[in-house]
């Protein structure tokens, strides 16, 4: 019956977005790209190969599965991939990673959506990450006999899915996964009464940190970013910035606060999540009351290094962090924590704000003593101002944090293990 008000409520939303699609040329983008992935997918047959589906909801879940991907590969070279995003903010480029053998974009989980794909591809498994569960998805898994999986599963004490109306819907579509992985135990506490007993249920860890200590060890930043790093070199051997990652708004207003009341000599490097010209020209500006400012692309040869640096280049920030002090990751006065796993990795003391409910390895690491999780503009200054000043600490939360992420490797294998034994490919 929760599936019936839950499709009802699914054609109403399509109906109203097919309509204003024709004012708003933005949503009809969209749903055109879609479609197009979809057809991109289409002309890739799996010629009588075994297939595994893969989801994942964005970035950072799409890391997730790349992990549990390549050691899927290394066992079963012969595994045809399919690899869905939900999220618009999985740019296409992302899409070139040989890994899988097609991307593509989710359809709206409509109850036919995914029909011709099923039909298509018979996989024998899907992959869910973390906790994309779009109910009509699995549930047409289901019926086609494919086994579902909710891998590094997350669940937040504070999710909407904990509502009574849209836990009865949770609970309803959970029953048809053959296995629920959570990323840590502090998450598995949050699946209680949602799983069935039919339904294989073990802590197996988070695939991120594989994918994330991959990153570090295989793959290289900017060659342009190189070989600033090679002129800076002997400066930043005894000038450690701090850095600020993937920062919003209301990250860099509690900074400036911080800049307002407190007097340093340290040098900053700081990633805007968004780096629009407008956003970066305006973010320069105030910052101009505090010290020298210049953007990275705008960076002359030789130029002696300003105490604000701006960084408009993606695919850095990750190899950034092993030349800093410490680090302010964003994202947790906005909406949701970005990435605390790469400068934790890299031995870094963290700091963040309050929404970090979502990340698991956040909240243990708080919990460790390696993360700051400040909750107002007083606390973040407050913080902020201790480990500047503090190195002994410093160094002490980023060894907790790189231990914590070497002793959490591993989790692909454990999901591998657990999965495939009881299957032959």
């Amino acid at each position: 019956m929760v599936y019936f008000f839950y499709n009802i409520l699914l054609f109403k939303i399509w109906i109203l977005l097919k309509l204003v699609s024709l004012f708003s040329k933005k949503i009809r983008t969209e749903i055109s790209k879609r479609n197009r992935s979809l057809e991109t997918l289409y002309k890739n047959p799996p010629n009588g190969k075994t297939v595994i589906w893969f989801h994942s909801a964005s970035v950072g879940e799409l890391d997730q599965a790349k992990a549990l991907a390549e050691t899927i590969r290394r066992h079963r070279p012969n595994v045809f991939i399919i690899q869905s995003v939900f999220s618009s903010s999985v740019k296409e480029s992302a899409f070139s990673d040989p890994l899988a053998n097609c991307y593509f974009y989710l359809p709206f989980d409509l109850p036919f959506a995914y029909n011709k794909i099923f039909k298509r591809f018979r996989p024998k498994f899907l992959f869910i990450m973390a906790w994309d569960t779009w109910p009509n998805l699995l549930k047409k898994a289901n019926q086609f006999g494919t086994k579902s999986y909710l891998c590094c599963a997350s669940l937040s004490s504070q999710s909407s899915r904990k509502n009574p109306l849209v836990r009865l819907l949770t609970k309803s579509s959970f029953r048809y996964l053959s296995g629920i992985y959570p990323s840590h135990q502090l998450m598995a506490k949050e699946f209680e009464g949602l799983v069935s007993t039919e339904s294989d249920f073990s802590v197996l860890g988070d695939t991120r940190f594989e994918s994330v200590w991959n990153k570090l060890e295989t793959k290289s930043p900017n060659p342009i970013f190189t070989d600033f790093i090679q002129k800076q070199k002997e400066f930043l051997n005894s000038n450690k910035p701090v850095i600020l990652g993937s920062t919003y708004p209301i990250c860099e207003s509690h900074f400036l606060k911080y800049l307002g009341t407190h007097k340093d000599h340290l040098s900053y490097w700081i990633f805007p999540h968004h780096w629009e010209s407008k956003r970066m020209m305006e973010w320069k500006s105030k910052l101009q009351d505090y010290g020298s400012v210049r953007i990275f692309s705008e960076l002359k040869e030789k130029e002696t290094l300003p105490k604000f640096l701006l960084f408009d280049l993606l695919g850095i920030l990750a190899f950034a962090y092993q030349y800093a002090s410490f680090a302010y990751v964003g994202g947790g006065f906005h909406n949701r924590i970005h990435n605390t796993i790469e400068p934790a990795a890299l031995g870094l003391a963290i700091i963040t704000g309050p929404r970090i409910q979502n990340a698991p390895e956040a909240l243990v690491m708080q919990e460790l003593g390696g993360l700051f999780r400040t909750t107002s503009e007083s606390d973040f200054c407050s913080h902020f101002y201790e480990l500047t000043k503090n190195s002994e600490l410093r160094e002490k939360m980023g060894s907790i944090n790189r231990n914590f992420v070497v002793e959490n490797r591993g989790a692909s294998e454990k999901i591998y293990n657990r999965v495939f034994p009881y299957d032959k490919i």
